[in-house]
């Protein structure tokens, strides 16, 4: 536990870093489409996942959507992975984070709540989800080396999410 100022001090500088990377992370996520609801066009789209990636991830880092997304490992993987989404629409709350750290180290645990919108046939979701998310210290400060979703439902608008809870999977 940290005793010093400096110690609690360098802890607190931690915590918000690790918040803030995240929130990067959600706001590039976020910026790929317009106010009405329409993916930017891909040269647009390719230029925010590549910042995002870049600054986000560690060169060997994991991305886990669990069934539903997949698993890729490495930050050209990612990168093609996260600019080709099926969305037109999404906003990321990435809340309650519970972060512990460990040295050089750090884990991670989020909820995800994001309204979203499939691009095909324009249909309005709801997302809920946790994240369990490892990250390091680099030189030139914290990145994420493993970012694990798992999905608690993905359901239309409309419907209530106890009755359809993967509804990615259900046409």
């Amino acid at each position: 536990m940290a005793t010093s100022i400096e110690e609690r001090l360098q802890r607190v500088e931690d915590v918000e870093a690790i918040r803030q990377l995240k929130a990067f992370y959600a706001k590039c996520a976020d910026s790929k489409y317009t106010d009405n609801h329409r993916r930017k066009p891909q040269a647009e789209i390719d230029a925010i996942t590549r910042r995002q990636v870049d600054t986000v991830f560690t060169a060997d880092a994991i991305w886990d959507g669990g069934p539903q997304f997949g698993e890729i490992t490495g930050r050209d993987a990612i990168y093609d992975h996260l600019r080709q989404g099926r969305w037109s629409f999404s906003m990321h709350y990435f809340l309650n984070p519970h972060i512990e750290l460990a040295g050089n180290k750090a884990h991670a645990t989020w909820m995800l709540w994001q309204p979203c919108t499939f691009e095909e046939g324009n249909r309005a979701m709801l997302m809920s989800a946790t994240t369990e998310d490892d990250y390091v210290r680099t030189p030139s400060g914290w990145l994420l080396q493993r970012y694990r979703f798992i999905l608690k439902f993905l359901t239309p608008f409309d419907q209530p999410w106890s009755e359809t809870r993967e509804a990615a999977h259900t046409g």
